[in-house]
């Protein structure tokens, strides 16, 4: 920083500011870019944005706090969190209005929850009433044509995809976030992920709903297609009803592998106060590995690892490990076996052959793209 600079006021972009247990977090709601700081970090922000000068503001946090501080590297901190502005730069505009706000207060009224609780309730009964109607996989197989039971599938969940991700989006609007669908992957599979960074700056107990309200619709949505079935009874759309309910059951369980960025890891996370738990969960996977081999220069630095982190991590990562294991078991004894059997027709080989390939395009997009951050 040049002795200029450290004399003269910075610029900043309007910032939001929200207490989350012992650390502040600060950001730029319009863009999504958000840090995590200390009391005493948040502290000097806030005196920054007020209009001390660097150097000023570094002698005030001396006598505040009994301690220096490197300002230039904090203020690089702030420009990498595009917190600041140049003079050439103009103040972002004030956020208009979230759109489809209303929509989402509608979605998650209370007449709304009585509607789910009935449909829910009425999923279980009709269980309960004929048996053909809980969900199993021979359920899959309505028709002696692979390709249209896959099609049938495919359509089918891509939609009931569509409506877990709406839920999420509008469970953001609703409270003001500008939440977005996004196209991602899980390992191999092509997904559609909800961006809901902005909750950072929600309190807590308001985060939760977003958060769980994508495996809602799909509970919905699987009580709401066995209660059609029911209805119509010995049809074409009974049966298509019941495929698609037991295949919306796999998503749902996905959910719960851990070692994936899922809707449960988030409410991990936000339950346990963490800040980048999976990270530190396979960091601290590779060091009890590296160091059971021997490696001890592979070992990574717990100091770049947030101390909140590395205590959850410490149950969190046997849970990967667990969810890793889980999951290759089901390849084994549920996908596998399907997978042979769908793979007599080869234009369904095709469509997955396909899927596999988006994946890896995605991959290598998202790893380029962190290339570019690092460099």
């Amino acid at each position: 920083m040049s002795p200029d600079a450290q004399t003269r006021a910075l610029r900043f972009h309007p910032l939001a500011f929200l207490q989350d247990g012992g650390a502040i977090v600060v950001g730029r709601p319009d863009i999504d870019s958000y840090g995590v700081f200390p009391a005493d970090g948040a502290a000097l922000v806030k005196e920054l944005v007020a209009g001390r000068a660097p150097e000023d503001a570094a002698q005030w946090y001396a006598r505040t706090y009994g301690e220096r501080v490197d300002m230039a590297d904090f203020v690089a901190t702030l420009r990498e969190l595009q917190l600041l502005r140049t003079d050439a730069e103009p103040e972002a505009p004030s956020p208009s209005p979230v759109r489809w706000q209303r929509l989402g207060r509608a979605l998650f009224s209370w007449p709304a929850w009585a509607l789910y609780v009935g449909v829910f309730a009425a999923g279980l009964l009709v269980c309960g009433l004929d048996g053909r109607m809980v969900p199993r996989a021979d359920n899959v197989f309505f028709t002696d044509s692979l390709l249209v039971v896959l099609a049938t599938v495919f359509v089918g969940q891509l939609t009931l995809t569509g409506l877990h991700e709406l839920f999420h989006v509008l469970a953001g609007r609703r409270l003001g976030i500008r939440s977005r669908v996004r196209i991602s992957r899980r390992l191999y599979f092509v997904v559609l992920e909800t961006n809901l960074d902005g909750l950072v700056v929600v309190p807590r107990r308001r985060r939760y709903l977003p958060i769980l309200a994508g495996l809602l619709a799909d509970a919905v949505a699987v009580a709401g297609l066995t209660v059609i079935a029911y209805l119509t009874r010995g049809s074409d759309l009974s049966a298509v009803s019941l495929a698609l309910a037991f295949t919306t059951l796999p998503r749902m369980a996905w959910q719960l592998y851990l070692f994936m960025r899922t809707d449960v890891y988030a409410l991990v996370c936000t339950a346990a106060s963490c800040i980048d738990l999976d990270t530190t969960a396979r960091g601290l996977i590779k060091n009890r590995v590296n160091a059971l081999l021997g490696r001890r220069h592979r070992l990574l630095d717990p100091s770049d690892w947030h101390p909140r982190d590395v205590l959850v991590a410490r149950w969190y990562a046997p849970l990967m490990l667990v969810g890793y294991a889980w999951m290759l078991f089901t390849l084994a004894v549920l996908v596998a076996p399907l997978a042979l059997r769908f793979s007599e027709s080869a234009p369904i080989a095709a469509l997955t052959v396909s899927q596999l390939l988006v994946a890896l395009a995605i991959g290598l997009r998202e790893r380029r793209a962190k290339e570019r951050k690092t460099t």
